[in-house]
């Protein structure tokens, strides 16, 4: 690394290759899946230097400024601290749009862009969404760019994470309702939506012990983990959706895997029909969705 220091005050020079395998070497023992630090290494260079894949191929001879030199080894720096790439670049993909993350939300996971891919190939446009738990905006926010007559409303309880979403929505040119709210305590606005979607904290205290650093350290506990009672989010969900949802209104959740048998008997309870239960690429139950059958009489 002695020809790329962050105490140069010149110019360097060297093709992208020779300095994707210098800072891949550097970064080996904070992230050893071989594959994996090389993918990281490449969104970093692809940030700072504006390259692509095509770019791996080619091998271009790149001239980096002691401004950029600086930015990227100050990025090395974080990731040994095991903090997310996401974070270090402040975004991330989700479903080919780049939205804008912060420790204030969760980065998107695959698992979640599997399950929105599904609603948008498979739903009738719905008219009105709801999102609880919005966190970046990514799910809102893409239902609304591929539903874009429906009426979108995304709410959180963080003030700072609806700042992110609502720069995500400005960005990606759309229009969202945000509503701050917390969803075990406030009411929600008084309307119905043909469909309720969530991401909610689904992840136990007891599995706290298995996670890796970048996730426990870095991203929003508040948005994920729940204590105690492993289905308070979902009931108190389902109970909105039972209020308001229109007639057969859908409600798609994203579930832990552990929890799909009782979400499901919760919404038989609640008088839910069609429920279905989908496993992600993985095999492992991950969101159900549901057709609220009638509402209540009051």
């Amino acid at each position: 690394m002695n020809r790329f220091c962050n105490n140069s005050s010149s110019v360097v020079e060297m093709p992208l290759r020779t300095l994707s395998d210098l800072l891949s070497q550097s970064l080996a023992l904070a992230i050893p899946n071989q594959l994996e630090c090389r993918a990281i290494v490449q969104q970093l260079l692809n940030y700072y230097l504006q390259v692509d894949l095509t770019d791996y191929i080619l091998n271009p001879l790149c001239t980096i400024s002691p401004a950029v030199q600086e930015n990227i080894l100050d990025g090395l720096g974080r990731l040994k601290k095991y903090e997310p790439i996401q974070y270090v670049i402040g975004a991330t993909y989700f479903l080919g749009n780049l939205f804008k993350v912060t420790p204030a939300v969760l980065i998107p996971r695959p698992e979640t862009e599997e399950w929105v891919a599904f609603l948008m190939r498979h739903l009738s446009p719905p008219t009105s969404i709801l999102d609880i738990g919005t966190g970046s905006g990514c799910i809102a926010i893409t239902l609304k760019k591929q539903f874009p007559e429906a009426l979108v409303d995304a709410l959180d309880i963080s003030k700072e994470a609806l700042e992110v979403a609502a720069y995500n929505a400005m960005q990606l040119g759309v229009a969202v309702r945000f509503i701050e709210a917390d969803i075990l305590t406030d009411p929600l606005p008084s309307c119905n939506w043909s469909l309720i979607v969530s991401n909610p904290p689904y992840v136990s205290i007891q599995e706290k012990s298995l996670m890796h650093p970048n996730v426990l350290d870095y991203e929003p506990h508040l948005a994920l983990f729940v204590h105690d009672d492993p289905l308070l989010f979902y009931r108190q969900i389902i109970q909105c959706a039972v209020r308001h949802l229109c007639r057969n209104g859908i409600l798609c959740l994203e579930i832990n895997e552990t929890l799909g048998e009782k979400i499901v008997d919760l919404l038989r309870c609640a008088n839910f029909k069609q429920i279905a239960l989908y496993k992600d690429i993985r095999q492992k139950d991950r969101w159900i969705m549901a057709v609220l059958k009638h509402k209540p009489s009051i």
